[in-house]
């Protein structure tokens, strides 16, 4: 695929030396030939300046461009800024034009059809120009092509332009398929268009639409909205109420700015709220009866209070029997059966029986697992042997009644002072648990 420096890379094929570019008439029968018009003929630069921006002339082998000074002045450099070379020429222009230029432009060296692009150049604040090539290839009398003349317009406002107007376009096509008023305002307030839901809503023909203003419909700080400067894209959000046929309807407008053409014009889009508004309107009347309403669910929220307060009192006494039904009926059942298992390793199996069992109905599983407010739970393992340690039973008591090596039990123990808080060469375990059942 050529590119732009292919050119460069073909040398071969164009002369050593450039010839005087010129474009000469023949006349007119009966008359002499007019003598040849150069690109420094002020006649061809009044010509081309009345089209075009910016001249150029481009020596092919060489690489060399002139470009009248207006270029400079486009893209916003000081006279001379912009390079004179091909290279420099390249560096200016976007790098995504390119390829797409450089294409075009080997065609016509190599073909000698007129060059004709669009791309953009960079400005001096970084920003880019979209400008639009006209060149014609010059050739030695072999046919070789010498050079290029052509002129560069700046098309940028223009380009600016179709797109606001397509942007319009599509915004049109958008907000004109909505279930909403949609219309579209020109500058002195009159409508260019307005869908069939606007139509509906102040109750009028599409003749009669058109004929009507902006004025005619909206409050004045709808006209001030509008009167935005040119550019601005602020979309205004208005609560209004529009007097149709002496009705009152209420719209929530939103007015969206737009270009059509060189025109500045608005998009007016709504939401009918007056049903919404009618029924507020409906709501506030009945005030008192809210009250009232109001003063019956306060005087329901007491009474659901008052139950929750029993549910709770009630949850309370339940949670005492339990407590008093272990101590009285279930804990002396674990006396006895504990001091007849009182030389056995099974009586450890019967403590720690009793200890989870007192934990169930207790708070300490709940403040031995939070401890420190550090929200470090023992793990079920680490909570049996702190019961044991708890009770007083010595590593070997504890290795023996849960089946376990006396270094797990070591280790155990070592977790449960961690997630206690407490240092390695501290208070005693059993002294620390035993105070915490205390609590």
């Amino acid at each position: 695929m050529p590119s732009i420096r292919l050119p460069f890379t073909r040398k071969k094929h164009l002369p050593p030396n450039a010839t005087e570019i010129v474009l000469s008439s023949p006349g007119v029968a009966g008359t002499a030939p007019q003598p040849p018009l150069t690109l420094d003929d002020p006649r061809l630069r009044a010509f081309l300046g009345v089209t075009f921006d910016v001249l150029y002339d481009w020596n092919i082998p060489t690489g060399a461009i002139y470009f009248s000074e207006r270029l400079d002045h486009i893209l916003g450099l000081p006279a001379g800024g912009f390079p004179r070379t091909l290279e420099g020429w390249l560096e200016s222009m976007h790098p995504d034009d390119h390829e797409r230029v450089g294409d075009a432009l080997w065609k016509s060296v190599t073909t000698r059809a007129p060059f004709r692009c669009e791309y953009r150049l960079r400005h001096g604040d970084g920003t880019y120009r979209v400008v639009e090539d006209q060149g014609l290839v010059m050739a030695a009398e072999d046919g070789t092509p010498t050079s290029m003349i052509g002129a560069v317009r700046d098309i940028t406002g223009e380009r600016e332009a179709q797109l606001a107007a397509r942007e319009a376009t599509e915004l049109h096509r958008v907000l004109f398929r909505l279930p909403s008023p949609a219309a579209q305002v020109a500058k002195d307030g009159s409508y260019i268009d307005a869908d069939a839901t606007a139509l509906a809503f102040f109750e009028r023909t599409a003749e009669e639409m058109l004929a009507a203003n902006v004025r005619d419909d909206f409050p004045e700080e709808v006209v001030a909205a509008m009167s935005g400067e040119p550019g601005s894209d602020a979309i205004v959000e208005l609560d209004v109420t529009c007097h149709v046929r002496g009705k009152a309807k209420s719209l929530l407008l939103s007015v969206i700015p737009a270009e059509l053409g060189d025109e500045r014009s608005w998009f007016l889009l709504g939401a009918d709220i007056t049903g919404q508004r009618a029924m507020q309107d409906e709501l506030a009347r009945s005030e008192r009866a809210l009250r009232r309403q109001t003063r019956i669910l306060d005087e329901r929220n007491t009474a659901l209070k008052v139950l929750l307060e029993q549910r709770e009192q009630d949850r309370r006494e339940l949670e005492e029997r339990i407590v008093q039904n272990v101590e009285q009926l279930i804990e002396p059942t674990l006396d006895r059966v504990s001091r007849a298992l009182r030389h056995q390793p099974e009586r450890l199996e019967v403590e720690a029986v009793r200890v989870n069992l007192r934990e169930i109905v207790g708070p300490f599983a709940q403040r031995i697992a939070g401890a420190n407010g550090m929200n470090r739970a023992l793990t079920r393992r680490e909570v049996e042997v702190a019961n044991l340690v708890r009770l007083g039973n010595t590593s070997d008591e504890i290795a023996a009644a849960l089946h376990i090596s006396r270094a797990s039990v070591a280790f155990h123990r070592g977790n449960i002072r961690r997630k206690l808080g407490l240092p390695k060469r501290g208070p005693s375990l059993g002294t620390h648990l035993a105070a915490m059942g205390r609590e």
